[in-house]
């Protein structure tokens, strides 16, 4: 349509799950690195950047300045200024989180039972960690969050997202099945696993050899 603003043709603005405060770890409750977070629309998609817990100021992941309690990232969130709450990651709190986008179809079922409406191949990462597990805001999403370390920063591939610093993760308290642990549990070596299995070392490049065929 000629004349056509970019409010008329951008996508419906997200409705984003309920926070389930109710059902979120009280270790993570007693880290104060909380954020809030609101949809924007940016380069043409909704985003999810952070702001901090008085849900005016933006927040910056790398800043341990911008982020506050979890109670009162709740009552910012409660009084509907901000559309989700978050955790800042950083080094030292020992927690990693693992990122799953795109791998659920809300369409197809209830989180509460796989059905259809998780990937399988999700089912076998959330398995493999068997740790807190949540469904993301969007609901297309898992978030599992394990205790262990990350060398050398975050790792991304495709839909598959694992860091342990520099980066906020949305929480909204939606576990995944009773059967799953709703303790952040210790999983190094799930991780150390994890991380060869996606995530595999670039294979160094050969030697070149030399001109007088010698190598030297």
């Amino acid at each position: 349509m000629n004349g056509a603003t970019q409010a008329d043709t951008r996508p419906p603005r997200p409705k984003p799950l309920t926070v389930m405060a109710e059902n979120i770890p009280v270790e993570l409750k007693h880290i104060n690195q909380w954020v809030t977070w609101k949809y924007e629309f940016r380069d043409n998609k909704w985003t999810k950047p952070p702001y901090q817990v008085n849900g005016r100021d933006y927040a910056k992941s790398s800043d341990p300045s911008t982020w506050g309690k979890f109670e009162d990232a709740l009552k910012t969130y409660k009084s509907e200024r901000v559309d989700g709450i978050g955790i800042a990651l950083a080094i030292d709190m020992g927690i990693v989180g693992v990122d799953l986008d795109h791998y659920c179809d809300p369409q197809k079922g209830s989180f509460g039972a796989w059905g259809r409406s998780i990937s399988k191949a999700a089912i076998e990462i959330i398995e493999h960690f068997d740790s807190y597990t949540e469904v993301s805001p969007s609901g297309t999403g898992v978030r599992i969050f394990v205790k262990g370390k990350l060398p050398a920063g975050g790792r991304k591939k495709g839909n598959i997202e694992i860091y342990s610093t520099g980066r906020y993760l949305t929480v909204t308290g939606h576990v995944l099945r009773n059967k799953y642990s709703r303790v952040i549990e210790p999983r190094q070596p799930e991780i150390d696993v994890f991380l060869t299995e996606h995530f595999p070392p670039e294979p160094k490049p050969k030697p070149k050899p030399s001109r007088n065929g010698n190598g030297s």
